[in-house]
């Protein structure tokens, strides 16, 4: 009787505790990825003495994957990347990734038609 009662009370509070401390987990993986977002886009911001066409995105480690910073920059801007790489890679967290994307250009097939 008090094992049932027991394994009961186990499996209720399993189901009702193990979502919590997972979402709170998830939680904290979120909120170190938005310090990272926000050390690395102020170190480029001051890199580049300003706010540029740099993009910084990142994504929180999970479970089985590791944390990415991507750096993000227009076709034919590179140098963008180039100089804010020495500080943007200081705020980079050990044990993740640093992946750097240039946008190919734009394809216009044709002149364009002029609006009226």
């Amino acid at each position: 009787m008090h094992i049932e009662l027991i394994a009961t009370l186990v499996v209720i509070v399993g189901l009702v505790v193990v979502p919590l401390i997972l979402r709170d987990l998830a939680d904290r993986r979120q909120a170190k990825a938005l310090a990272v977002r926000a050390a690395v886009h102020r170190a480029a911001v001051r890199a580049l003495d300003g706010e540029s066409f740099l993009t910084v995105q990142v994504e929180a480690p999970g479970l089985f994957r590791r944390g990415s910073v991507v750096l993000s920059a227009p076709a034919d801007w590179e140098w963008l990347i180039e100089s804010a790489w020495p500080a943007v890679i200081k705020h980079v967290p050990p044990r993740w990734d640093l992946v750097v994307r240039l946008d190919p250009p734009a394809r216009v097939e044709g002149p364009l038609k002029r609006a009226a």
